[in-house]
């Protein structure tokens, strides 16, 4: 049963029966360092020149992933630090580990995920829910992820798909300046190397918050495209709304976006794609322009009210942004 709450926003109940008692979090100040130590790693990648980049790299995998291992934090499907701070603030691995399957909870409760579903995640990153899907889909069913980083679909190649045959992972050649500069196309170009009609869900976590207008209505388009009739598309949002706006404006929201782009708003104007919110009637508009029901209510997040990334674990379904369901109909 899922509950409204008076804002608008969707909890539900029963989502905490997956986790260990001992495993909830509920530490503002641990929040607090994993958002802490992802920016410092982030500082101290941009003044280590190219050159000795990979050295640095090897050498803080070697040193965390010992550490991990003599703590008993680590695990064979959890990637290494620096690995996990390219798809958010993972200092923990069981912060990480948990968030996963909150959202594997959410694809459960709110698109009818199965174990023989099919799915499709797009921008897949390290395999963070991939790991957790591992888990519960069975042989029958299938998961195919993608994404533009390199070393991340690398990682999930050996150490998941290794494991699971019937999860694949690809690298497509999309431009991004933070994680594939030598992207060969737009995200308007692209065109997912995948069948029609061949997937029960497709899932995109904080994706289409780093696609830029044109090439989200391609990703809508190709979501369709995939989708077999009756599928179900789960994405997640920064949507400008009433109610989300003027925190927006104040400087208040997580991340901080601060400055308009047109009809929306960008947290660095010299790249758009780095963090993008749309006006919630862009995004429903462009869903029906794509051939894409959007299935009410829209579920609203914290992330306007300034709610750390870190704390997703403890939004309902493990998302601080807006859930956006949609239904390939026909």
């Amino acid at each position: 049963m899922i509950d409204r709450w008076p804002e608008g926003r969707v909890v539900n109940p029963k989502v905490t029966s997956i986790l260990p008692i001992d495993a909830e979090i509920t530490s503002v100040s641990l929040m607090t360092r994993e958002e802490t130590a992802g920016r410092l790693i982030g500082v101290a990648k941009r003044f280590i020149p190219p050159p000795g980049r990979w050295i640095a790299a090897r050498f803080l995998d070697v040193t965390t992933d010992s550490l991990e291992r003599i703590m008993g934090r680590g695990g064979p499907l959890t990637p290494p630090l620096r690995i996990r701070l390219h798809v958010g603030p993972f200092l923990d691995p069981e912060l990480y580990r948990l968030s996963a399957e909150r959202n594997v909870e959410a694809l459960r409760e709110l698109c009818g995920l199965r174990r023989d579903s099919r799915i499709l995640d797009i921008g897949c990153g390290c395999g963070r829910v991939a790991s957790a899907l591992a888990r519960y889909i069975s042989s029958t069913g299938s998961y195919d992820g993608f994404d533009v980083a390199k070393e991340a679909v690398e990682w999930c190649q050996r150490h998941i798909s290794a494991r699971f045959p019937n999860f694949r992972f690809r690298r497509i050649p999309v431009f991004s300046q933070r994680y594939s500069p030598q992207g060969s196309r737009g995200a308007s170009e692209i065109a997912f190397p995948y069948d029609d009609n061949g997937f029960d869900l497709v899932f995109a976590a904080s994706v289409f918050t780093h696609i830029p207008p044109d090439g989200l209505a391609n990703y809508i388009a190709e979501t369709r495209r995939v989708l077999r009739p009756g599928g179900v598309s789960l994405a997640t949002f920064c949507l400008l709304t009433d109610s989300s706006l003027p925190s927006v404006e104040a400087g208040l929201s997580e991340p901080r976006l601060r400055q308009k782009y047109g009809d929306f708003w960008v947290r660095d104007l010299d790249d758009p794609a780095s963090f993008i919110a749309y006006p919630e009637r862009f995004v429903r508009d462009t869903y029906q322009n794509c051939g894409l029901t959007v299935v009410d209510p829209i579920r609203f997040g914290s992330w306007a009210a300034g709610s750390l990334e870190a704390s997703e674990v403890l939004e309902p379904f493990g998302f601080s942004q807006d859930i956006v369901i949609a239904m390939k109909v026909q």
